[in-house]
């Protein structure tokens, strides 16, 4: 990067300490020229629990594996650049779900920011487009190698992908129980009791594990009498959030509901939670609305929605 002469007012530039380092300044105005990262968008899309990837056709990296991505134009939301780039390179339409992570690559003069968000698809036919050779999808068992991944910031996203793709999901039992309870006591936003509930009658508790480590849960309690269960909680630990894992738990939880011969689960969450998403996501629809609930550990009165699930 060089800037000469000042956009302003057309006075040759000199290079002048601005606090920590030297820029590009003024000295007839004082305008200071900052030089700031390019901006990247890209998305993991998702299907059928396979990773969309593209063989690039262009420098840099021709020839390697990436995910669908391009730089953010200058008129153009992040978001909009990551639908855009996708379809372009795909040729399917995406729905984004959440943003995964801020990844910095490049190195001076020139660094980069990539924004990179979870999708699916809702449209479109996978095939090969702009700037791509070959497009195809991965299992986690299939992505290729990590020297054939284009950049490092799609291959970080990648193994963090992969990795919560190995997470095991299963009934607890009462051995569980001072995992779970261990797991209440590390976070204070989690409710107590759940490590009871393999024991209790007409209730279950559904765990999800990275190895034997418990990462994230999933609590029912049944109502016999209306054939109907509720959710009373999803937590999944912070370090595994935006990876699918509380999807893959309200799932589980749908499917306990179905295997116990029940007619509709319910749940509920205040708005502006992102499990409101994944309960839409499940098939879930809003059924109604209280705005004075009050969130256990928390002050003042929030809006929460009632969900419900028809199985039947």
């Amino acid at each position: 990067m060089d800037a000469k002469f000042c956009a302003k007012c057309g006075t040759e530039l000199v290079w002048r300490s601005t606090g920590e380092r030297a820029r590009p300044t003024c000295p007839a105005c004082g305008h200071v020229v900052y030089f700031n990262p390019v901006v990247g968008a890209g998305a993991l899309i998702e299907t059928e629990g396979r990773v969309v990837l593209i063989r690039r056709g262009v420098e840099p990296k021709l020839g390697y594996w990436s995910l669908p991505s391009g730089y953010v134009e200058a008129d153009e939301l992040a978001e909009a650049a990551a639908v855009r780039e996708a379809e372009e390179e795909t040729g399917l339409q995406i729905e984004l779900e959440e943003m995964l992570g801020v990844y910095s690559f490049g190195r001076e003069p020139q660094t980069g920011v990539l924004i990179l968000y979870s999708a699916y698809p809702v449209g479109g036919a996978l095939r090969a487009g702009d700037d791509a050779r070959e497009v195809a999808t991965f299992a986690p068992a299939e992505v290729p190698p990590d020297d054939q991944i284009a950049f490092h910031t799609h291959l970080q996203a990648l193994r963090d992908w992969r990795r919560a793709r190995a997470v095991i999901y299963r009934e607890a039992v009462p051995a569980d129980a001072m995992s779970v309870l261990r797991l209440m006591q590390d976070y204070s936003d989690l409710d107590g009791g759940y490590q009871n509930y393999p024991t209790e009658k007409d209730r279950g508790l559904l765990l999800a594990l990275d190895r034997e480590e418990l990462v994230g849960i999933a609590a029912v309690s049944e109502r016999p009498w209306s054939h109907a269960a509720n959710i009373d909680q999803v937590f999944v630990r912070p370090d595994y959030r935006r990876w699918g894992i509380a999807t893959q738990l309200v799932n589980r939880a749908v499917d306990y509901a179905r295997q116990h011969g029940l007619r509709t689960l319910l749940a509920e969450a205040p708005v502006g939670n992102p499990i409101l998403l994944v309960y839409l996501k499940a098939g879930f629809r809003v059924s109604g609305f209280i705005d004075t609930y009050y969130p256990p550990g928390r002050e003042g009165p929030v809006t929460a929605l009632f969900l419900a699930q028809d199985l039947e």
